[in-house]
Parts: C-alpha cells; sequence; structure tokens
C-alpha cells in the first residue's frame, strides 16, 4: 500500500506540474498575442499616419500651384496695367487690394472643402496658409520681373548709371 499512496502522490504532483507549465504556457501566449496586437496597431497608427501626411502634402501642394498659376495669371491679364495706373494716380491702391481678394476668392473656392480641413486641422487656419502662399506666389512674380514694382528713384537712379557710363565712354 505505500507503492500506492507513494505513486498516488507523484501522479498527483506530475498534474500539478503539468497544469502549472500548461498556466504558464498560456500566459506566455497571451503575454506575445497583446505584444503582437500592440505592435500592429503601431503599425496601423503609422499606416495611417503616413497616409494623412500625404493627404495634407496633396492638399499644400494643391493650394501652391492653384495660387501660383492664379497669381501668374491676374499678373499676366490684370495686375500690371493696374499698378501702373495706382503709380499714375489714375487708379486708386483699394483696387490692387480688391484684386488680391479676387485672387484669394477664387482659389479658396476652387480647393476642396476637405482639402481645406486637412490643412486647418494641421496648420490651425486655412485662410492664413493661403493668404502667406499668395503673397509668396506675389513676391516670385515680382521678383521674376523686378522693374514692375521698382518706384521711380531706382529707375532713374538705373537711367543716371547708364548716362554716366555713355558720358565716361
Amino acid at each position: 500500500m505505500n507503492m500506492e499512496l507513494i505513486q498516488s502522490a507523484a501522479s498527483d504532483a506530475l498534474v500539478n506540474v503539468v497544469l502549472a507549465v500548461i498556466a504558464l504556457a498560456g500566459a506566455y501566449a497571451v503575454y506575445y498575442i497583446r505584444l503582437g496586437a500592440a505592435k500592429l496597431k503601431e503599425q496601423t497608427a503609422q499606416i495611417k499616419d503616413e497616409a494623412g501626411r500625404k493627404v495634407l502634402e496633396d492638399a499644400l501642394d494643391d493650394v501652391v500651384n492653384l495660387a501660383t498659376v492664379s497669381v501668374g495669371a491676374m499678373e499676366q491679364t490684370t495686375a500690371k496695367a493696374l499698378r501702373d495706373a495706382v503709380k499714375s494716380g489714375k487708379a486708386s491702391r483699394e483696387e490692387l487690394l480688391a484684386l488680391g481678394k479676387q485672387v484669394f476668392d477664387e482659389v479658396k473656392a476652387a480647393i476642396s472643402p476637405q482639402a481645406q480641413k486637412v490643412i486647418t486641422d494641421n496648420l490651425g487656419s486655412f485662410d492664413k496658409y493661403l493668404t502667406a502662399v499668395i503673397e509668396d506666389a506675389v513676391l516670385k512674380v515680382k521678383q521674376e520681373d523686378p522693374y514692375l514694382t521698382l518706384s521711380g528713384e531706382l529707375l532713374e537712379g538705373v537711367a543716371l548709371e547708364d548716362k554716366a557710363g555713355a558720358a565716361a565712354q
């Protein structure tokens, strides 16, 4: 009977050890499943961030391209003549400012509400961003043809340099 008692105790101990190993293996399995799920969530968030960044970059590019084209077109059709009229006193500066407002309104109307929302969510204000882009486009137009906006003093200075150079020859 001693042998049966020892076998029964050994069997119970073995069952307890096997159950403990199974419980430990289950705990490790749950841990690694949670770890894998967390990593998957992180990768999913990264993909969403990349997709969101791509949407933002596309929206910003659209605004820049449209503003540049609109400012260039306005410069070719109206702005140069209006600026000359303002300089000669035939038109008021308000007309020139109204032209800038017209470009702003046209570009804003052409940009989709979704793109405006993406820009607002990421940069704070679509209108401020659009204003900055239009001002940058105007600056680039002015830099391409600097004599469009120069005052008479500089033009006279250039003319005086030309006369001085001609007189020296």
